[in-house]
């Protein structure tokens, strides 16, 4: 196993826009969502490495001592929810003290800089990892596709990934057994998707991420054999999803989903965000609306973009879609009369493009600038 420490110097904290992920589309944390189980809200780490859980469990740590690295609060900036920690498998669990509301989304952080200047070691693992988990009991445990991303009349042929939202958590069945897309003639498209095991789940396990070919779908035989995207620019197609899969419940679909999807030319260009449209308003709260020039990725767009105030503090602040190239960030008021929103520069269109490059096909490196991203706008 590679060394999880390194042998010298000192770790530095993050910067800001530096938040690791993991796949797009998976989460490092799962979650007890269904109330019906005994350890109903519980939330779980991935694999944290085997050497770093021995470190933990010598130290026998306080809630307070837990809750610097790896923390639940209601709202950015809450206290750390109450609950117990514990080991199991070097996974790491934290169980809350009292039912989640079903009214509240909970936002999760673990942190491995954090944990790193509580243990005063240089832990090679840098990355923190932040998520949003909701516990709302379903009205039944019999599942339906509620939701289909993105939502466009015509989706550029070089698309990166669908996003299918269900009304209850699935079951660890083989998503890609139940999920095709057929043309306008009928005929099935030959393995149109990247093959995660398991499939990319959100934590709640009712967001799937289906991740299309990047132009890397064979297309003729022998000599005459090219490469390209899975949909054609003006061509029409029919995503299905079988009723026979079944929820966490046991429970299949309470019906088969269709969803027609039409194929324009493809989106090959970096994001311009200078040229985006802000118009901002006071309410009880603040408003920003935008307008963009590219459809964004939506549940990337939503942990990725921010809005700070004159003191130089994030605020509060949600992110709103009316379409994929329109939205808003709904911030709690403070003082500021200039603020600035703030973009991750990792952020993606739908075609993975981002502010500093286009999606490139044939795979070469592609490195996310540091550089901090950000449109100044005045509150009205």
């Amino acid at each position: 196993m590679k060394s999880t420490f390194k042998k010298g110097g000192h770790l530095c904290l993050l910067y800001f826009f530096l938040i690791a992920t993991t796949a797009t589309g998976q989460s490092f944390f799962t979650a007890k969502t269904l109330p019906q189980t005994k350890d109903y809200g519980t939330i779980t780490t991935r694999l944290v490495p085997e050497e770093i859980v021995r470190l933990i469990e010598k130290e026998n740590f306080s809630f307070s001592e837990w809750s610097s690295f790896f923390f639940v609060q209601t709202s950015p900036g809450a206290p750390a929810v109450l609950g117990t920690y514990s080991i199991a498998e070097n996974h790491l669990s934290f169980k809350p003290k009292f039912l989640p509301d079903p009214k509240v989304q909970y936002y999760i952080t673990f942190s491995y800089p954090k944990l790193n200047a509580l243990l005063d070691e240089n832990i090679a693992e840098e990355a923190e990892y932040t998520d949003i988990a909701s516990f709302d009991p379903p009205a039944t445990t019999q599942p339906e596709v509620i939701s289909f991303i993105p939502r466009l009349e015509e989706v550029p042929s070089n698309l990166l990934r669908f996003y299918v939202y269900f009304s209850a958590p699935m079951s660890l069945q083989n998503p890609y057994e139940f999920i095709s897309i057929v043309d306008n003639s009928g005929k099935e498209l030959v393995d149109p998707f990247v093959i995660i095991p398991e499939g990319l789940w959100n934590i709640n396990h009712t967001r799937l991420t289906l991740l299309l070919h990047p132009g890397r779908v064979k297309q003729g035989v022998g000599p005459n054999m090219t490469l390209g995207d899975v949909l054609k620019a003006g061509n029409s197609y029919t995503l299905k999803i079988n009723k026979e899969w079944k929820g966490a419940s046991g429970e299949p679909l309470k019906s088969a989903f269709t969803q027609t999807i039409n194929a324009t030319n493809p989106l090959e260009r970096a994001m311009n965000i200078n040229s985006w449209a802000l118009r901002a308003e006071r309410k009880n709260i603040g408003v920003l609306h935008v307008v963009t020039d590219h459809p964004l990725d939506q549940p990337l767009a939503k942990r990725m973009l921010f809005v700070r105030g004159e003191s130089g503090q994030i605020l509060p602040s949600r992110v709103e879609f009316d379409s994929p190239e329109k939205f808003r960030i709904l911030w709690q008021l403070d003082d500021s009369e200039t603020l600035e929103m703030l973009i991750d520069p990792r952020l993606e269109d739908v075609c993975g493009n981002t502010p500093h490059y286009a999606f490139d096909l044939e795979g070469t490196e592609r490195t996310p600038s540091a550089e901090e991203l950000k449109l100044e706008f005045k509150l009205d």
